[in-house]
This record gives structure tokens, sequence and C-alpha cells, in this order.
């Protein structure tokens, strides 16, 4: 049994509390969903159940937590652990070994279980999440979806009696959403309890025993029928000159195999392009080369009419937003991150602007590890427009995001091209991808169709 009753927790140095008079109970083997709007609970709300509060974040609180009978914050962290596992926003926080099979057993082995358990445990979970036929691989060298698969096989075969998940599937393609509800399903089965927190949760519906709606840190009502509209489509005007140019592109990491074989692409200024594909296809690679972080092995690359760019040529030129936000993230408050960019570039910024845009006056000197993942993901977007690129390259930019947190980032890039800005970003949502001009799809490294959706 979990059970929260009238809990109220306020973060370290916060001016209100990130949970308020919170009273739960979730009966064992019931699998719960928890959804609200970016910066309404969600994550804090885990962190009470599998202990990072209060023994790694301090802050204040009051009422109770209990968990199978017993209290976190009276039971060590490592004794918690045993009995509660949690797949996090970023699976590269949790991911401590090179290779895949390897971390898949790295838990199990601090459990200190049998040697043969061990490998029972790996098999069973590399299977599960589809990762058997890459358990040699280097983990650095997976892609977002990969390693948030990883992620959560390497909990999966600890086999907790309680599962959390933070927004497990946020990096997955289609398939690796199936397998992930077949997980769900499994474990549901089995009698364990699964709380989980999702943005995309219509396909989990029916696997659901309780829906949790949280609104202002506070546990809320909701009715199912209403549904927020989409941003407006717009007419985006193209212009002739192209501000992107591949031809003939190859690119191999080291000395393995081409990841993108003969890429041939032009996209012209003004455009808002969608990249799309499933896990591995070879979309942030490619993203990485239209941006110059990587030159490709072969082939003909033009970037704002630079003919093989280097990086330093296109610096405030063109603004890369990676799928992890906290990559980008160095300022001591939303403020400061906004006016970090344009001033390494020796430019003035309208602070008040682009905090009124983003929806962050109130967070105006809040550290920004202390805000959401979804409000993180609009600060780290508003702190590259703030330096007013030519180009933006957008990694995944829905991830973590609530539909109306993406609809107003999709509204925010939107305006950014009506002034004449070139957008590209990839992503797994296909809601989002319908709204750009026109949607690219790559499979194994080669564009597979172009279609103009306007």
């Amino acid at each position: 049994m979990i059970a929260l009753d009238s809990f109220t927790y306020t973060y370290p140095g916060a001016n209100c509390p990130a949970l308020q008079d919170v009273s739960l109970k979730v009966k064992p083997g019931e699998v719960v969903l928890i959804r609200g709007a970016s910066g309404s609970g969600k994550t804090t709300l885990l962190y009470c159940l599998n202990g990072l509060i209060p023994h790694v974040f301090a802050g204040t609180f009051c009422g109770s937590v209990q968990l199978n009978g017993f209290v976190p914050s009276d039971v060590p962290l490592h004794d918690i652990a045993r009995k509660v596992g949690t797949v996090f926003q970023n699976p590269e926080s949790q991911i401590f070994m090179m290779r895949v099979e390897d971390d898949v057993a790295f838990g199990c082995e601090n459990l200190c279980l049998p040697g043969e358990e061990i490998g029972r445990r790996r098999d069973e979970s590399l299977r599960f999440m589809g990762l058997w036929d890459i358990r040699r691989k280097e983990t650095f060298k997976l892609s977002g979806g990969y390693k948030q698969r990883l992620a959560v096989s390497s909990i999966f075969a600890m086999q907790p009696d309680i599962f959390l998940f933070d927004e497990p599937t946020t990096d997955l393609d289609s398939e690796g959403r199936e397998d992930f509800i077949g997980i769900i399903r499994k474990l549901k089965e089995k009698g364990k309890t699964v709380i989980l927190v999702e943005h995309q949760y219509e396909d989990y519906l029916p696997l659901m025993d309780k829906i949790i709606d949280m609104e202002g840190g506070r546990i809320a009502k909701h009715d199912a029928s209403a549904k927020k509209s989409p941003p407006a489509r717009r007419a985006l005007g193209l212009s002739e000159p192209p501000a992107i140019a591949l031809k003939n592109i190859r690119f191999g990491y080291d000395r393995q195999a081409d990841v993108l074989n003969d890429i041939n692409v032009m996209i012209r200024r003004g455009e808002f392009v969608a990249f799309c594909g499933n896990n591995g296809s070879g979309k942030t690679t490619l993203l990485k080369v239209m941006s110059g972080i990587f030159r490709p092995r072969r082939g003909d690359i033009t970037i704002l009419n630079i003919d093989k760019p280097a990086l330093e040529s296109l610096v405030g030129r063109v603004g890369f937003l990676f799928q992890n936000p906290d990559e980008q993230l160095f300022a001591a408050t939303v403020e400061k991150e906004i006016v970090f960019g344009p001033a390494c570039l020796h430019r003035k910024t309208n602070v008040d602007k682009y905090l009124e845009i983003a929806g962050l006056q109130a967070k105006r000197f809040n550290h920004p590890q202390t805000i959401s993942r979804g409000q993180r993901q609009i600060l780290a977007v508003i702190s590259i427009m703030a330096m007013e690129p030519e180009i933006i390259i957008l990694d995944e930019p829905t991830t973590g995001l609530d539909d109306t947190a993406w609809h107003k980032l999709i509204a925010l890039l939107y305006d950014y091209v009506d002034c004449g800005g070139t957008v590209v970003f990839s992503t797994h949502n296909e809601k989002a991808a319908a709204f750009a001009g026109r949607k690219i799809t790559m499979y194994r490294g080669r564009i597979v169709s172009d279609e103009i959706s306007r």
C-alpha cells in the first residue's frame, strides 16, 4: 500500500510548495497514471515515493508518506532502492556501464545476487525491451530512444515491488512504445505496483486502475472530455535561397559502418521541417551534421551559403537544441540563462520579452534545475531564440512536454519562421510533426520519404 496523508513539500529556497496537501492511496498491484501540466508536481511526487525527498532534496515537508509499511524518510536510500525502482526523465542519468548488457546487470550486481540469477534477469530484460541484438554495443553510441529502453530494462531486471516511471517513453518510437506497453501489461499481470507519469498517455488508459490529475502541486479534478486545441496552422512562406544543402552525405562514427548513407536534401530559408523515423534511423546524427557539429566523411554540405563550414563559422547563426535540455543550461537563474548566449555574442536581449514568451516570469530568479523538465525545455528553446540565429535545429523538442506546452512551443517556432527564420526538428510525436510544413522520414540512415504537408 502506498499512502500519502496531507503531504506538503517545498524545495530548498523555493517561494511556494511544490506539493500542497496531497492525500493519496494506491493498493498493491494497481497501475496508476499521473498526468498534469509541466510544473504541476508530478515528478516531485515520484521523488517522495522513491526517497529522493528528503534524502537528496532536503527542503521542508509535513504530513506523511508510507510505502508497503515503511516510511521513506526513516529508511536509507539504498534499502528503498531494493523495493522501489525508478526510471527518470533523463535516461543518461542512470546509465553507468560501457556496454548494454553490463548496464542491465549493474543493478542486480549491486543487490549481490548470485551470478546465475543476474544472467537470467539480464537476458530476460534485454529481450523484454528489444535490446538483445545490441546487447554488446557501447552505451554511449545509443540513440536517445535506445538509452531510454536501456534505463527501463536495467530497472526491470532488479524486480522491485513498486515501479515508478517518469516519462519513460518520451524518446521511444511507436514500436518502442508498443513494447513498453507490453512491459506495463506484464508487470500488471505479475501483481506489481506501477505509477506512471506521462503526457502522451492515451495508449495506456486501458491498463490503468486509477488516474490522478495534478494542478499547481495539488491533486485536482479532471474533465476527461475537455481537450485543448492545437495552435492554428499558419501559411509558411518559402524564400528562394537554400539555408541547408546536403549532397551525397555519408557519416559514420570512428571506423564503423556509415550511420548516414547518401543523404541528399535541401532546406530553403523560411521552411519548417520535421524529421521522423524510428530510434536509430539517423535523425540526431543528421541534425548534428546540419548544424556543423559533425563533419561528414563524404559529400558536399552548404549551410547559409558557406561550403563545408567549420563549426565556429556558424556560431550565432545556427542554434541547436539537444534532446536533454540540461546539457545546455549553464546559469544560476532563469533570467541569466536567457542572457547567457547573447552575452557571449556581445549582443543585448530583451529579457522581459522572452520571460513572457516562455511564461516564466514567476520563475525569473529560480535556478533552472528547480523548475520542471517541460519548463527547462521551453527555457532552452527561448535561450536559443534570444541569440536570434538564422536557423534553429531542435532534437526531439517536445520530449517531456504536455500538450499545452508543446502547442506553445510550436506556436513560438511559427512566430520565428514568420520573422524569416528556418526551423528543422526531429520528433516521434506525430501530432507535432503534422504542424510542420514538410515531413522527412528516415530509415536506417537514409531518407525514404519527403512530403510537403501544408
